[in-house]
Formats: structure tokens, C-alpha cells, sequence
């Protein structure tokens, strides 16, 4: 920015043709600048746009078609194309310090704009990337987003900068639920750890083991919603299953929801009780209930008096109820490891020739002389028919969409070159550790049932026992024990093994969470997954 002194001339092509021009998916803060700015999107025409357009691209490239694949380009880009939103790569903490203080000019196609900083979300500070907004629209913007909160509530900046960030995560909108906001659970733990003690700058720290207590937040992030809102997002976002957690976002709440019988189980394990407290003191009729969100995912739930104001707020400021990520259909069923998995075991020689057996056997089974072994390493995975003919639709890799329609080009000397090449990269990285295991990465989460004992004020007890686990998808492939790993990986004691529970009752419990591994309520399992993004204190 500081060659330019500021300001940046350029037009919307050029800024297209160098990469300028970023694609985002949609999220609540590019939904609120259209907003403020009178822009919608027609999706009805856009989709036919992208269809004649692509369809045209397939057919000869005459001058009429490439006048209205022109055409059609253009019209895309117009609804699109949001002039408002920038977003800077930080060089230096002074570049920041001044675009903060000073902002920028933008110029495209004669239009000049300015820009002051808008937001910075936790995973764009991690690559020092920030958003600035044009300021004719900024303090709308900002008033909308603040969503009526109460600014004298004290909160750290820092804080502050990662739960309104939140705003710009990807999210498709869904129907907002009923809802309550109930207290977390907590409960204690004697935990043993290596404690290290602090030293002289040029000394070894000192390490010693130690018992203490602390005090685990079961709940941190965690929330219920019942099979048939979960059924009923699932339809509006065109899935054909109901995913079995939901990864949510609204005005300054985040977290993960998983599916569970709530109404049931009130009915059933509560005795009929269907009552409850919320976190501002106030009784909750859970008959009444889509979603069951914790403190912890309502992070400024104490800078509203109640919830009906805050959702008043989110009615006026047109902010809406958004999944950013939900669990698949099915989970996949082959884990590339990495040399962070692998170090922290003490494997012998026999060991680790037994754990690379299935990539061995793998990269053995490709052969030029049967194409099928060829394409299915080529592709990676498991793949269906719809997977296949999406794949030829947007991947880059033409010389393996041209093996896909041609299995007679595997003769060919390129087409041999480039899988041996592959093939040669593959085993480079297996000795770095990249090799293959049966595994998949699973959504973590606690205790449900043990959370609703919670919400109705009943023992908390949970289903699971300490030392017990649970996971639908290795209990249908007769697996007792399995090793958990979270990344990064520097320690030993970050392997877990799960014992799994494998009976009629928490089947039956647990029957819409087809995904995702459930932590019993009196592990320590936490820490060693380095935190799982839940909460663990000194008590």
C-alpha cells in the first residue's frame, strides 16, 4: 500500500486477471453490507446464468458464443461483486498500525472509495489478514452487527475482536428455531500432570509430577437440537440425511449443536419435566425448545437483559440463524497420518511395519496394466457417480479427467510418466510419515444425555462412565478400542485410547449421532486433545 501512497488505482479486469478480485462464500457480514447498500442476489438468476454460460463454453467458440459468454460473465460479476470489502495481507505490524490510523483509497474504474478497518477474524489474524469496509457505509455497518448490545458491558478487545469476527464466517441461512440459553456445567477433576516451574532465562525449567484439581467445563461449545429442527434445516439446505452435529452461527454465537431426542428425553428420563432455567434466571418450557445453546456459545449473552431482546435485535438487524459446517453422510474410512501422529509413539521395528502395511499394499495394487487401480489412486478416496461427474466438472487435473473418459491413454508415455511421478512423490512422503490407516477425522463432543440431566436439574450422571466412549461408526465395524489424536501433536500423553461403549441403551440414545466421538462427563480426555476447544481451569 505505501508505494502507492495509499491509493490504489486499478480496473475491475485487471483486478481479475492478477488476482486481485477474491472469492469468498457467503457469510452474515457480506449478507449485512448488501443490505445497507440495497444489493440483493437472485439466485434463481444466477444459477441460469452459470448454467448457459458453462453449457456455451462446452460448444464451439464462435464469436456470437463468446459475445454471450461475455454477457453472461458480466451479469455474474455485476450481482456478485461487492466494491465495500477489502481485505489487506498485513505486511509488518507498522503496515497495520498505519492502514488503522490512516486507511486507504481504492479506485476501480474511475469510481474512488475509501476503506477503514472493519473486523478481523481468529483465522484471518492468523494470516495477518484484515477487513476494511468503505466508510460511507461503515457505521451502519457496525451498528447493525453490534445487534443492540450493551457497550457498557466490559469485555477485552481481544475478545471483542474474535466473536464480532465471527460475522464473516461462511454460513448457509436456515429457519430460526425456538430457543433457550442455559448455564455450563462444571465439574472437578484431580489430574495428574507434569507441572513446570518457570526459571532463569538460560536454565532448564524445572519439571516435576503432580496431583491437582481442576475444574473441566463440560459443556464449553456444546449444544442440543431436536431430530425434527435438525430434519427440517437438513431439507433447506437440500440434504438428503440429517447430519448428526451442526456447526452454528448467529449474532455472537457459535458452536456445535448435536442432534438428540430433547422432548424424549425430558418425558422419559425426566419423569414428565419439562422445565428448565435460562442463564438470566428465567423458566423455560422445553416442549416449546428447537435448540438448547450453553453460555459459553452465546458469547455476550450477559450484554442483553434477556433473550427476547436479543432476538428482537436480530429480527430488526435482519441477522440470521446460520450452519457453517454440519457432519457428512458418511464418514470417511482411510486417515493420511503425519510425522506429528508417528513421533509421539515409541514404535519398534515390527510396529512400524505392521502400520504401514495398508499403505504398502496400496501403493502396490497400482499398475499400468489395470487402469482401474490406476484412476482409484489418481483420485484418492471413495468416490460414487455423482463425485466422479463433479470431479470432471470443476477439477483442474485435465490429464487425469482425460484418462476418466480415454482408459486406452494409460499406454501413453506422458500418461505413465505422470503417475509414476506420483507414485514416487507418494513414497518420499510416506517416509515422512504420510502413510495411510484405517481412520477418519470425527467431530468431538460430550456427553449428551448427560448434558440434558443438567438443563432439568437432575444428578448429572451422563450415560457414559469414566474411562468410556462412544462412536457409532466404529461400533458398526465391531471396533472396542481405538486410539484418538488431535493436531498438533508434541507429546506422548496427546494418544488417547477410548474404550467404547456398545449396548442397546446408548444406542438407542445416541441414534441420530451416526458421527462424531462422545467424551463421558469425568475424563480429563481434554487436555490431552490440547484443550478440544473446551474449557479446563485451575479450581
Amino acid at each position: 500500500m505505501a508505494e502507492f501512497n495509499n491509493k490504489v488505482e486499478l480496473s475491475f479486469r485487471s483486478a481479475k486477471k492478477y488476482s486481485r478480485m477474491i472469492a469468498l462464500a457467503d457469510s452474515q457480514m457480506l449478507r449485512t453490507i448488501r443490505k445497507v447498500c440495497g444489493k440483493a442476489i437472485d439466485y434463481a438468476d444466477l444459477e441460469t446464468w452459470y448454467d448457459e454460460r458453462d453449457k456455451l463454453k462446452r460448444k464451439s467458440s464462435s464469436g456470437e458464443n463468446a459475445e454471450r459468454i461475455s454477457e453472461l460473465q458480466h451479469n455474474i460479476d455485476e450481482m456478485l461483486f461487492i466494491p465495500q470489502y477489502v481485505t489487506v495481507v498485513m505486511e509488518t505490524k507498522k503496515h497495520y498500525e498505519k492502514l488503522f490510523k490512516d486507511g486507504f483509497d481504492v479506485v476501480v474504474d474511475g469510481e474512488c472509495r475509501s476503506f477503514r478497518r472493519l473486523s478481523c477474524s481468529a483465522s484471518q489474524a492468523r494470516t495477518s489478514t484484515v477487513v476494511f469496509c468503505d466508510i460511507s457505509i461503515l457505521d451502519k455497518v457496525v451498528e447493525i452487527l453490534d445487534n443492540g448490545r450493551n457497550k457498557q458491558v466490559p469485555i477485552s478487545s481481544a475478545k471483542f475482536n474474535a466473536y464480532f469476527g465471527l460475522y464473516s464466517s461462511a454460513s448457509k441461512i436456515v429457519s430460526t428455531p425456538k430457543f433457550c440459553v442455559v448455564p455450563d456445567f462444571e465439574n472437578k477433576k484431580t489430574v495428574t500432570v507434569n507441572h513446570v516451574t518457570e526459571t532463569a532465562k538460560n536454565d532448564d525449567d524445572l519439571i516435576e509430577v503432580k496431583d491437582i484439581e481442576l475444574a473441566f467445563n463440560r459443556t464449553d461449545g456444546m449444544g442440543l437440537i431436536n431430530y425434527e429442527k435438525a430434519s427440517l434445516w437438513a431439507s433447506e439446505l437440500g440434504l438428503d440425511y440429517v447430519p448428526a452435529e451442526w456447526c452454528i452461527r448467529q449474532s455472537f454465537t457459535k458452536g456445535m449443536l448435536a442432534t438428540f431426542p430433547i422432548q424424549e428425553f425430558c418425558e422419559v428420563v425426566g419423569g414428565g419435566n419439562f422445565q428448565t432455567k435460562d442463564v438470566y434466571g428465567n423458566l423455560v418450557d422445553l416442549r416449546e425448545i428447537d435448540v438448547i445453546l450453553t453460555e459459553s456459545q452465546f458469547k455476550l449473552w450477559n450484554a442483553y437483559p434477556n433473550l427476547d431482546y436479543y432476538q428482537s435485535c436480530c429480527k430488526e438487524n435482519d441477522l440470521s440463524w446460520g450452519v457453517a459446517i454440519y457432519t457428512p453422510k458418511e464418514d470417511k474410512n482411510i486417515l493420511k497420518l503425519n510425522y506429528q501422529f508417528l513421533q509421539t509413539l515409541d514404535l519398534s521395528d515390527e510396529d512400524i511395519s505392521e502400520v504401514c502395511q495398508q499403505f504398502i499394499r496400496w501403493i502396490s495394487d497400482v499398475n499400468f496394466d489395470n487402469v482401474a487401480s490406476a484412476l482409484l489412486f489418481l483420485l484418492g478416496g471413495e468416490h460414487s457417480e455423482n463425485s466422479i461427474r463433479n470431479y470432471l466438472k470443476s477439477s483442474d487435473a485435465w490429464w487425469i479427467k482425460c484418462l476418466l473418459l480415454d482408459n486406452g491413454l494409460i499406454e501413453d508415455k506422458y500418461f505413465k510418466q505422470k503417475i509414476y511421478n506420483l507414485l514416487k512423490t507418494k513414497i518420499n512422503n510416506a517416509c515422512l510419515g504420510q502413510i495411510i490407516v484405517d481412520g477418519n477425522f470425527q467431530v468431538l463432543i460430550s456427553d449428551p444425555y448427560a448434558m440434558m440431566q443438567h438443563v432439568l436439574g437432575m444428578e448429572v450422571s451422563g450415560l457414559l462412565k469414566e474411562g468410556e466412549f462412544y462412536s457409532n461408526y466404529w461400533n458398526e465395524r465391531n471396533v472396542s478400542q481405538v486410539d484418538g489424536m488431535r493436531s498438533p501433536m508434541t507429546y506422548r500423553s496427546e494418544h488417547v485410547l477410548m474404550n467404547l461403549r456398545n449396548d442397546t441403551t446408548v444406542n438407542y440414545w445416541y441414534r441420530y449421532l451416526t458421527s462424531g466421538i462422545i467424551l463421558n462427563y469425568y475424563g480429563h480426555e481434554t487436555m490431552n486433545f490440547a484443550g478440544s476447544d473446551k474449557i479446563c481451569r485451575l479450581a
